[in-house]
């Protein structure tokens, strides 16, 4: 049912590119980087395009190296609320559908808050050399911010050996070596050096996706010019790392859904999808290790700006866009 899958997918991406966000500098952005984006990428929902992508690359008994981590002292000492939702939620499915062992990496202020993360979606912590040991399982890494960031990518890859990179919500650099907040201010924290492992990763030939919102993640390499167009300040925080694929939205957690729910569409297994339910436990548990919403500062239930409410009222449309699109020969009984 191919182009009943591209329907549904290309409503997925329609619900998670609607612009919900409290920032002045968000506005009137989405949609334009979204449209960059498909075109750069040939067409075609994002969601889509990235899914097939992980069906293709994640295999059982390999691994997928996925990233997130965003903010730092004084505001997001423990990162904040986008990023570590969408990446957990993400890694089991990813386990769910392919049996690829996912392996998280963040920065070591952020382990603590992702590990909680993590178990809240239902993923198990390990030793990073034992978890491909154990269904429904993860280990979370740390990523160095020092000048041994290009040797310790090198290292990660040689011991893990993945078949795919995912990021999520993760800052990159600019072409001058600078990574900039989504509102154009240097960024303060001790920044892991993310972009060591993807600028290998092509070297090597290993397929990435990224995922993000504003222009400074991760991913958004591949349509800096657009980021340099439609973002205030783009010129400075466009990052020039690029991935295979790229997936935009609202909110980074949001893009990870909606790859989750293009996977589920792909696979015709709706159990890849997460509940409302397990969102509100992934959210609590990131909020009570220490995370803060990115738009406020707050330790509140909210992602950028938007309250819990709204992100439960995301997992269930994007649920619905699925079961119900992938029914077939319906016929109203009047």
């Amino acid at each position: 049912m191919p182009e009943q899958i591209e329907i549904v997918c290309r409503n997925l991406d329609r619900l998670v590119t609607v612009e919900a966000r409290i920032s002045d500098y968000s506005r009137g952005v989405i949609a334009n980087l979204y449209e960059a984006a498909c075109a750069a990428q040939g067409g075609g929902p994002l969601s889509l395009h990235a899914a097939r992508m992980v069906l293709q690359h994640a295999r059982r008994g390999g691994t997928v190296l996925m990233t997130t981590g965003a903010g730092g002292p004084p505001h997001l000492p423990a990162g904040e609320t986008d990023g570590p939702p969408g990446l957990v939620v993400l890694a089991r499915a990813i386990h769910q559908a392919t049996g690829a062992t996912p392996l998280l990496l963040t920065e070591p202020a952020f382990i603590d808050n992702l590990r909680a993360t993590a178990l809240a979606a239902g993923l198990g912590l390990r030793d990073a050399d034992m978890v491909r040991e154990t269904p429904f399982a993860t280990a979370v890494v740390p990523l160095s911010s020092d000048d041994d960031a290009a040797e310790q990518a090198a290292a990660y890859l040689d011991r893990f050996q993945p078949d795919l990179l995912i990021s999520v919500e993760k800052i990159g650099p600019n072409t001058a070596g600078f990574a900039h907040m989504a509102s154009g201010q240097p960024n303060r924290g001790e920044r892991a050096k993310a972009e060591c492992l993807f600028d290998l990763a092509a070297q090597r030939g290993i397929a990435s996706i990224g995922i993000g919102d504003n222009g400074n993640e991760i991913g958004f390499g591949l349509i800096a010019d657009a980021v340099k167009r439609f973002k205030p300040q783009g010129d400075k925080l466009a990052t020039r790392v690029r991935t295979d694929a790229l997936m935009t939205a609202n909110a980074s957690n949001w893009g990870a859904y909606a790859i989750v729910a293009a996977m589920a569409a792909v696979t015709g297994n709706v159990d890849l999808l997460h509940t409302p339910d397990m969102e509100q436990r992934v959210l609590e548990a990131c909020v009570n290790a220490h995370a803060a919403d990115g738009s406020t500062g707050r330790h509140i239930l909210a992602v950028d700006g938007m309250p819990a409410e709204a992100q439960r009222a995301i997992v269930t449309m994007l649920g619905v866009i699925v079961r119900n699109g992938m029914v077939q020969g319906y016929q109203r009984p009047f």
